[in-house]
């Protein structure tokens, strides 16, 4: 669950239980209100059919909106954000994840503006690469230590609460020929527990 307490009136706003919600997409810097947006939908489970551990799975966004004037890349960065609005108070806006265009495909109509859909990852599929050349002397490796440098490695910070269930120092040898994901995988499996890229 993601802290909401330094959003200024999202708390407030939420417990009084009487509020709407609004959302927004930044894609490469640019804000797209609920105006351009028809849809949004993220996908953050981790199990695919009954609870189980060692999962390191990928976020996903699905996105219908008008199609913007401007060309947007493969691989841009997006970032989805909500706001509570209340009867006399706006909260700031929650960042939801940070996503990269997989596929892009626009539809176009003839009487009504282009509709450009978008189906995006998070930065969980950068793990797919090899496990980063290292010193072997440095092996074994604490897991917290391969975790950061896993990390490290994607562009990315390890939550800290990470840090308060991985308590065991369980030691790692030199995982060469193995990707990121496949030595989280293992991590995760030592702990019962499962790898995700927490929403900002």
């Amino acid at each position: 669950m993601q802290d909401t307490s330094q959003i200024a009136n999202y708390d407030t706003i939420f417990a009084t239980g009487n509020f709407s919600v609004e959302t927004k997409l930044n894609i490469n810097g640019v804000d797209y209100g609920e105006d351009k947006l028809f849809s949004i939908q993220t996908t953050p489970t981790l199990f695919k059919d009954v609870p189980s551990v060692g999962n390191c799975t990928s976020a996903e966004i699905y996105i219908v909106m008008e199609a913007p004037n401007v060309a947007i890349p493969k691989m841009a960065m997006m970032k989805p954000y909500i706001r509570l609005v209340g009867e006399t108070l706006t909260s700031d806006w929650l960042q939801k994840g940070v996503f990269f265009i997989d596929t892009r495909e626009r539809t176009d109509y003839s009487n009504t503006p282009s509709v450009l859909s978008i189906h995006g990852y998070d930065s969980m599929l950068k793990a797919e690469a090899l496990y980063p050349e290292d010193d072997p002397g440095n092996y074994p490796m604490v897991d917290t230590d391969v975790v950061d440098l896993i990390a490290e490695t994607m562009g990315i910070d390890v939550d800290e609460r990470t840090y308060d269930i991985m308590t065991e120092g369980y030691e790692i040898n030199l995982p060469a020929t193995y990707s990121m994901r496949e030595v989280l995988s293992n991590i995760a499996s030592m702990y019962a527990g499962n790898f995700c890229i927490t929403p900002l």
